[in-house]
């Protein structure tokens, strides 16, 4: 990440340079190693600033934890064990990150501390699960629980995007067949309609009315949605707005529900991986709720990390939040109770995973009926609209015969 700061130099000189660090500490810590002193810093603009910040993806990531883990087990050590791994990385992002983990890790640093380093392009929870396994002496084991997290969370992920894809279609083809007739079809008629020397029908006029707007107004309408665009993203970049969305979102009837079901199932799988990697709890639950998808739950689940703290149990903690189900509450209580709250945890994700699935199956199965009817009544009413004044027309001459 790009920072443009206002730092004073060791001879008393105040400069404005560029740097590049992943957060403001880190950039605070560094320019103190350098001697600087820093008066201000902001962001340099960049994509990072719509929220196209570069990552490492999580199928690249789930395939390099397996094979680390690998080759940790057959007894390489852990640096020839990151140059095999870089001779045979294609991707580049993540082969340039590959190579500065490599480098700080031959100067003697953590391997959780060299990914740590490396900022946004990797989940907060992987270098949370390396610490884990550093401590415990036990990273190939928790490399391969990582791996499985990932597999497990692609897995949904693809049954969603898999289930979307038919109502997706139904979608771009009613909208594509509307611009057709808009932009392509319907002006060519105009001046047909206007050598009827008759009042056009209502729906007519309104369709006219619609291509010539679509007609003129394209650009600035594409201009207005990109700026929208800008504007919202830019907007979602601001301290506590995207929380503000997303608490909007799981408001929603039933899909606020299912987001609800799906963040549920991320921070109950997420906590019971790091806790069986041996993180504890207090610690476990931080990096689980900056791993929350929806960030109005991450934000009431951070929130929950202090009243454990102060000796609450977990289940009084994350009830106060008013985020979780009963059900959640009542297993994880379980958990507690028997000292088995990991295993529980994971019980909660594929409880949520399984029905979250169901749901989601019968949304898409009630919603393609749904497109297919309103893209044969959109289309049936503007070919009435379209054909209509030829009717009336015909109408005309048999009276007159």
């Amino acid at each position: 990440m790009e920072w443009v700061c206002r730092v004073g130099t060791p001879t008393g000189e105040v400069i404005e340079r560029s740097f590049a660090a992943p957060d403001e500490g880190s950039l605070r810590a560094e320019l103190e190693r350098q001697g600087l002193y820093l008066f201000s810093a902001r962001r340099a603009f960049s994509l990072a600033n719509l929220g196209f910040e570069p990552r490492v993806a999580p199928s690249l990531l789930q395939l390099f934890s397996q094979e680390l883990a690998a080759l940790l087990k057959a007894g390489l050590p852990l640096l020839q064990s990151l140059e095999v791994m870089l001779e045979r990385q294609k991707e580049p992002t993540f082969r340039r990150s590959l190579e500065q983990v490599r480098d700080r890790v031959r100067n003697g640093v953590a391997l959780s501390e060299a990914f740590r380093a490396e900022g946004p392009l990797y989940p907060p929870m992987f270098a949370a699960s390396l610490v884990a396994g550093e401590r415990s002496g036990s990273l190939e084991l928790v490399l391969r629980r990582f791996s499985q997290y990932l597999r497990l969370s692609l897995g949904l992920r693809r049954k969603a995007i898999a289930a979307s894809i038919y109502p997706l279609v139904l979608l771009t083809t009613m909208l594509g067949l509307i611009a057709v007739l808009l932009l392509r079809v319907i002006p060519q008629f105009e001046s047909f309609y206007e050598g009827l020397a008759a009042e056009l029908p209502l729906p007519t006029r309104v369709l006219l009315r619609l291509s010539d707007l679509a007609t003129t107004g394209a650009p600035w309408l594409a201009v207005a949605v990109i700026a929208a665009f800008v504007g919202f993203r830019l907007w979602l970049g601001r301290q506590g707005s995207a929380a503000v969305l997303d608490a909007a979102l799981l408001k929603l009837p039933y899909f606020g529900t299912m987001l609800r079901m799906y963040a549920t199932a991320q921070l109950a799988r997420t906590l019971s991986t790091l806790l069986q990697g041996g993180l504890p709890l207090l610690h476990a639950l931080e990096v689980a709720a900056a791993s929350i998808g929806n960030r109005a739950m991450a934000r009431a689940v951070a929130e929950a990390t202090p009243r454990i703290r102060e000796g609450r149990s977990l289940t009084a903690s994350l009830e106060e939040t008013r985020m979780l189900d009963d059900l959640a509450l009542e297993m994880i209580k379980v958990g507690e109770h028997t000292g088995s709250l990991a295993d529980m945890l994971n019980s909660v994700a594929e409880f949520y995973d399984e029905q979250l699935e169901v749901r989601l199956q019968a949304a898409l199965a009630l919603l393609e009926p749904i497109m297919l009817v309103l893209m044969a009544v959109i289309v049936a009413a503007m070919l009435l609209a379209f054909y209509l004044p030829m009717f009336e027309a015909i109408s005309a001459i048999q009276g007159r015969l």
